[in-house]
């Protein structure tokens, strides 16, 4: 007995390897916790469901079986490879602006051409009180990050942003105000190590013996007079204060 050609079975196929893509991608969707990788699974999820769409609306009858739809145009692997394996360029050349006097803001400029014609999406910089961590996905065919931290002073968060420009990204972060004016910055990061910087901010007559000890290092003999008798009171229990320049010779 001779059983009918199926004609229906190439377009059963393809839709059911659409659907299979939409249910992995509807997956990762509520793996995802960031809003523009969330973006781009929107878009490839709107994709794949059209091409479903047009699957359906098909005529079911056909000689010949229909044309494989070209794939979506996923960025999420480039992402998630980007993510899972570090696979970054570091950013090693950029602009920093401490600003003026008092001003409430700096500003570094990443220059990187062409980055203001990709995906938005693509573009993130998180902040931290004493970091900031750009990335910039699929920018010919490469990922880049510039990361800081241990930053030379603390900086407000809700104050911070990011624009992108034609071949550039300008990063504003948000100055502390302390008692009288805003954090004044001549550095980016902290010369000191993390550790050594919170240490100095948990004991801070730790961070006047190093002051006096640099001082003492780097001045003339009086200079070295004065602060090791104050280093000797401290050691005695006494309070330190640093030395007053007019206690000094110079």
């Amino acid at each position: 007995k001779v059983f009918p050609k199926n004609r229906n079975m190439p377009q059963r196929t393809e839709e059911a390897d659409l659907s299979a893509d939409l249910e992995e991608l509807e997956m990762l969707m509520n793996l995802a916790k960031r809003e523009s990788v969330k973006a781009v699974l929107s878009r490839a999820i709107s994709s794949v469901k059209t091409n479903i769409e047009t699957a359906s609306a098909a005529p079911m009858e056909t000689d010949e079986p229909p044309p494989t739809p070209l794939a979506p145009s996923i960025v999420v692997p480039s992402y998630a490879t980007a993510l899972s394996e570090g696979n970054w360029t570091s950013v090693s050349t950029f602009a920093f602006d401490a600003g003026e006097y008092n001003s409430k803001s700096l500003s570094i400029y990443v220059t990187l051409e062409g980055v203001g014609e990709i995906d938005k999406a693509n573009v993130s910089c998180d902040f931290t009180k004493d970091s900031f961590d750009l990335k910039v996905v699929g920018l010919s065919n490469k990922n880049y990050r510039l990361f800081k931290d241990n930053l030379a002073h603390e900086i407000d968060v809700s104050k911070c942003k990011f624009t992108v420009k034609k071949d550039k990204v300008v990063i504003r972060l948000g100055k502390k105000k302390g008692e009288y004016s805003y954090d004044h910055w001549t550095d980016l990061t902290s010369k000191k190590s993390k550790e050594a910087a919170s240490k100095a901010k948990k004991d801070p007559s730790a961070s006047i013996m190093d002051m006096m000890k640099d001082m003492y290092d780097s001045g003339d003999d009086q200079m070295k007079k004065t602060i090791g008798e104050a280093m000797l009171k401290s050691r005695s229990g006494e309070k330190v204060e640093p030395p007053a320049v007019g206690d000094m010779e110079m």
